[in-house]
């Protein structure tokens, strides 16, 4: 799904229940810039799947049409096949990976870095897998919870046994100073970017 049409869904969500909506909310609701909220909005407008008047004066107001509803419904399922197929893809690519780590490294107890959901994905191959999550550890995500843990900080990691750190922090994927503390607390594996096999 392109992130256009994404936009397109999230604007076409935050204008729904028949009431109107101006600029102003929009750019709150989304927390996007003004000049981009006004092209899609001439888009939707444009598709007949808004509507708008300016009364009051000099205030635009927006509101869906039948057809910007059938739209929306239409986005909403295409949105959650999209989600459903990324969560699988990711599963699978989690699963096979965690194998791997069990079956050829022995490898029975990790902690995750990283309390995004990515995290919650590769949390539910451990099961399958036979490992053990002991803990959820994240600089920014301090005291709350994430795949049944509650998130503890970096020097935390310090009193606990285990085999493997596995990063599952997609926002700071390139983060190599994270990455250099990191490997002074373990040895790490990377979700972020799993290894594809070579074809041949």
């Amino acid at each position: 799904m392109k992130s256009s049409t994404m936009r397109e869904l999230d604007i076409l969500q935050a204008i729904e229940r028949g009431e109107k909506v101006s600029k102003r909310d929009l750019t709150h609701r989304l927390n996007i810039a003004g000049k981009l909220a006004d092209r899609y909005l001439r888009q939707l407008v444009k598709k007949g799947w808004l509507k708008v008047s300016t009364a009051p004066p000099r205030r635009m107001l927006y509101w869906l049409t039948p057809k910007g509803f059938a739209e929306k419904a239409r986005l909403s399922v295409e949105f959650v096949s999209f989600t459903y197929n990324m969560y699988r893809e990711c599963h699978r690519l989690a699963s096979n990976l965690l194998h791997d780590l069990a079956a050829e490294d022995d490898v029975r107890r990790v902690v995750f870095y990283g309390a995004e959901p990515l995290a919650e994905v590769v949390a539910v191959s451990l099961p399958e897998n036979d490992i053990e999550l002991v803990a959820v550890a994240d600089e920014d995500r301090l005291g709350e919870e994430c795949a049944g843990h509650t998130v503890i900080s970096v020097d935390e990691l310090d009193s606990l046994e285990f085999d493997r750190i596995v990063f599952t922090k997609f926002s700071k994927r390139d983060d190599r100073i994270l990455r250099k503390l990191l490997e002074t607390k373990g040895e790490v594996v990377d979700m972020t970017e799993p290894e594809v096999p070579e074809e041949g």
